[in-house]
């Protein structure tokens, strides 16, 4: 390990948690685009999960759908992003590189998927409220001012990414025994939302019998959604 590799990984980690919370400020601070933003990421999760309603409904699978797609939009990770900055020196000095590169790119792809969803829903606000009924037309037109299909199959590989690294955690000895040992201090200490965080997603991803084909599953449609969101003829979505 070197000490130049340690520090470009914890830079990385405090750039993107920081930016993040920038992000979250953003909305919190600014109660018309709370607002539309609370009802844009309901929206947008009803409109992602029918397209994983098979996986849905297979053993294991189901929390850990609902887990990682909530886990990408909604506004309660702001708690937690909030947490993972106060605990940015702990977490850059105490980790081991391999796991403070993971937290890095976890923090990068939630910084990312964060700007590009602001951004979404204020195309669709278009400086006002949001529209009572948002449609599948809207939504696309939406995504192609915000993003693009590159940047958006870009965040889907490093989403899976992650997922493949996580898979070796979910096999480390006495790795649960120690989250729930660390329940009681880590609320003491604030931590409560960054906890719980923790704790779920290693109880999500021990309950999924088959993470490769998990993983393979979001990845190929995912890439499929974007591509549809961004290359289909408008006039068919409407």
């Amino acid at each position: 390990m070197s000490r130049s590799e340690r520090k470009i990984a914890a830079d990385r980690f405090r750039q993107f948690i920081r930016h993040s919370n920038e992000l979250h400020v953003e909305y919190l601070d600014d109660a018309q685009l709370l607002k539309n933003y609370d009802q844009f990421a309901n929206w947008q999760l009803d409109y992602l999960l029918p397209f994983f309603s098979d996986l849905h409904e297979q053993q294991g699978y189901a929390e850990a759908i609902d887990f990682i797609m909530s886990d990408l939009a909604g506004i309660g990770i702001s708690n937690r992003d909030r947490d993972l900055e106060r605990a940015a020196p702990a977490i850059t000095s105490m980790l081991p590189l391999a796991a403070l590169a993971t937290i890095a790119s976890a923090a990068e792809m939630n910084a990312r998927v964060l700007k590009v969803n602001i951004e979404i829903c204020r195309c669709l606000a278009d400086g006002g409220d949001l529209p009572t009924t948002i449609t599948e037309h809207d939504y696309c037109i939406a995504c192609r001012q915000a993003s693009s299909l590159q940047e958006c199959v870009e965040l889907v590989h490093l989403i899976t990414g992650l997922g493949k690294t996580l898979k070796t955690l979910v096999d480390v000895p006495m790795l649960g025994i120690l989250l729930r040992a660390m329940r009681g201090p880590a609320h003491a200490a604030g931590f409560g939302a960054l906890q719980e965080f923790l704790e779920n997603g290693y109880a999500t991803f021990r309950q999924i019998p088959d993470i490769d084909h998990f993983i393979s599953e979001i990845e190929s449609r995912m890439v499929a959604i974007f591509e549809r969101i961004y290359t289909a003829p408008l006039q068919q979505l409407r």
